[in-house]
């Protein structure tokens, strides 16, 4: 893991035209702001679809709340595009941050959790006879996304404190050895 570590960041770490983009004055902030925004998006479009799923508001029609969807993985996509800008600009401060590892497990599972439910229980959600309620098994997909996402939240909030220390080595870019 180590060896892929240090090629990402020294293919990564060759002064990309994003980087120096994001090295400007306002572009940092602007990013940070984007992320939020998507990150309110996709949470809150995708929340609400799984908390109607878990049996919340149930005069809502579960069809209704699901056309939040692509309005979440528009919040996704502005999301992933902010995240790889920050990655671009200050890789070492990513590659190397196991709060940045955890948050790229439960973006996984998120990701893997939503292709569950599309394979296995979307048509039991919306089938001409299904009932107000959700079956089980999407609840239970539910939860596991509520928590999923809640997590990707957490990580990448502790992203600032999990920092790695001051890197040494023939270039600092290159974090041959981080020190605490």
């Amino acid at each position: 893991m180590h060896a892929i570590q240090v090629w990402l960041v020294k293919s990564i770490y060759a002064h990309s035209p994003v980087a120096d983009l994001m090295h400007t004055h306002w572009a940092w902030p602007i990013a940070e702001s984007f992320h939020f925004l998507g990150l309110c998006l996709l949470v809150g479009c995708v929340g609400t679809f799984d908390l109607r799923l878990l049996g919340l508001g149930r005069r809502v029609p579960i069809a209704a709340v699901h056309r939040l969807i692509p309005w979440g993985l528009l919040g996704f996509a502005i999301n992933i595009t902010s995240g790889s800008m920050f990655l671009l600009t200050e890789p070492d401060q990513y590659i190397y941050n196991p709060s940045f590892h955890l948050k790229l497990l439960f973006m996984t599972i998120g990701g893997l959790n939503a292709a569950t439910f599309y394979l296995t229980s979307y048509r039991r959600v919306f089938s001409a006879n299904a009932s107000l309620d959700a079956p089980t098994h999407a609840k239970v997909i539910a939860a596991i996304s509520l928590t999923a996402w809640m997590a990707v939240i957490v990580g990448g909030r502790l992203l600032t404190f999990f920092r790695p220390g001051e890197c040494i080595g023939e270039q600092t870019a290159l974090l041959l050895t981080c020190v605490p």
